[in-house]
């Protein structure tokens, strides 16, 4: 915690009260030359994540304090204080923020994938201004269609039937330049 503490400082945090999320690009992919990024996050206890994968890049969570329920594939895992989880790339994953503990963890994309980096940071400051649900999720499907499309996250499970209309959303989304709206808006480069 020392570490990240130190190179996080200086460095915006965006924040989601509503969920009661923070997160910090210690590291971003134009920093590391698009090997990988680094992601601090601090969750409320209950957080979920839907099941999805990511086809561009892997997942590792490096967890500080709390603990963190979910499944990788076909298994259950449990990840505590001071334990890892690596989500290779096309693997089904969710998580659930168990316990009453808030969640500390970093989380490690490799490599870099520069949409994940900036349309995460665009949803956590589209919150403030209420175009998200308490749960997270854009009030405008088109708003959630880039953000899924450009961040090379895909739904999971029956949710999956919607990938084909997702990426029309986003495609027609991006001619009306609601992308370089929500980027002037909301995203902060570092």
């Amino acid at each position: 915690m020392e570490q990240i503490a130190e190179i996080s400082a200086g460095r915006p945090t965006y924040r989601d009260t509503a969920q009661g999320t923070a997160l910090t690009w210690v590291r971003t992919g134009q920093e590391t030359g698009g090997e990988y990024s680094l992601l601090y996050a601090e969750y409320e206890p209950g957080i979920k994540v839907f099941p999805h994968y990511h086809t561009l890049y892997s997942e590792t969570l490096h967890m500080f304090e709390g603990v963190l329920t979910g499944r990788i594939g076909d298994r259950d895992v449990r990840v505590e204080s001071g334990e890892e989880a690596v989500v290779p790339p096309n693997t089904v994953h969710q998580w659930l923020g168990a316990g009453d503990r808030t969640l500390r963890f970093v989380l490690e994309v490799r490599p870099a994938h520069p949409g994940f980096e900036k349309w995460l940071v665009t949803l956590q400051n589209m919150a403030s201004d209420g175009l998200t649900h308490p749960d997270g999720r854009p009030k405008k499907l088109s708003h959630g269609a880039l953000i899924l499309v450009e961040s090379d996250i895909h739904p999971a499970g029956g949710a999956r039937l919607m990938a084909p209309l997702l990426r029309v959303l986003a495609a027609r989304a991006r001619r009306k330049g609601i992308d370089r709206q929500l980027e002037e808006r909301y995203y902060l480069p570092s």
